[in-house]
C-alpha cells in the first residue's frame, strides 16, 4: 500500500496498473450516474467491471484485504453473467469501492473520502430497495461526485505514490 515516503523503481506493469487503477474511479464515478439517472443497462456492467480491473489492480501489501476486494469483484462479475441477483452483484462492487475508498482514506487522508462508503451504501440500498425516487438521485449524484473527487485527487499525485515499497507485498 502506498508510502509516498518510498520511491519504488517503476516498470511498465506498475505504471500500467497505477493508471487502469486510477482510471476505473472515474469510470465508476460515470457508471454510479448512469446507473442512477436512467441508463442502467450501461452503469450495471460499467460499474462492476471497473471494480473489477480496480481490485486486479490495487496494490496493497495485505494479501486478505487484497483477496477479499478480488473475490467481491469476481463474485460481482459472476451474478452479472449469470443475470441473477442483479442488485447482490451492485452490491458487491459496491463493497470492491467502499474498500478502495477507505484505503485511500488510509493512504492519503484525501478529504470527504470518509463519508464515501456510507454514501455508497446508501447508494445500493436505495438501488435494491427502490423507495423514495428524489433521495435516490441526491446519493446518486453525490456518490458520483465523491467517485469522481478520488479519482481526480489519484491523478494529481505521482504513479510511485500507489505502489509503496515492493518488498513489503506479501505474496
Amino acid at each position: 500500500m502506498a508510502d509516498i515516503h518510498h520511491q519504488e523503481k517503476l516498470d511498465r506493469i506498475d505504471y500500467a496498473t497505477v493508471i487502469a487503477y486510477r482510471s476505473c474511479f472515474v469510470i465508476s464515478a460515470i457508471a454510479v450516474a448512469c446507473v442512477g439517472f436512467g441508463a442502467a443497462s450501461i452503469g450495471i456492467p460499467l460499474l462492476i467491471i471497473s471494480a473489477l480491473i480496480a481490485a486486479a489492480c490495487v496494490h496493497i501489501y495485505d494479501k486478505t484485504i487484497r483477496w477479499f476486494l478480488q473475490a467481491s469483484a469476481l463474485f460481482a462479475v459472476c451474478l452479472l453473467t449469470a443475470q441473477v441477483f442483479i442488485p447482490l452483484a451492485v452490491g458487491a462492487s459496491v463493497a470492491v469501492w467502499c474498500g478502495l475508498s477507505i484505503k485511500e482514506y488510509y493512504c492519503f487522508r484525501i478529504r470527504l473520502i470518509r463519508i464515501t462508503p456510507l454514501v455508497l451504501i446508501v447508494f445500493w440500498v436505495c438501488f435494491a430497495l427502490p423507495i423514495w425516487q428524489p433521495f435516490f438521485y441526491l446519493v446518486t449524484g453525490l456518490s458520483a461526485l465523491l467517485l469522481l473527487t478520488i479519482g481526480i485527487a489519484k491523478f494529481r499525485q505521482p504513479c510511485h505514490f500507489d505502489i509503496g515499497d515492493k518488498s513489503k507485498f506479501q505474496v
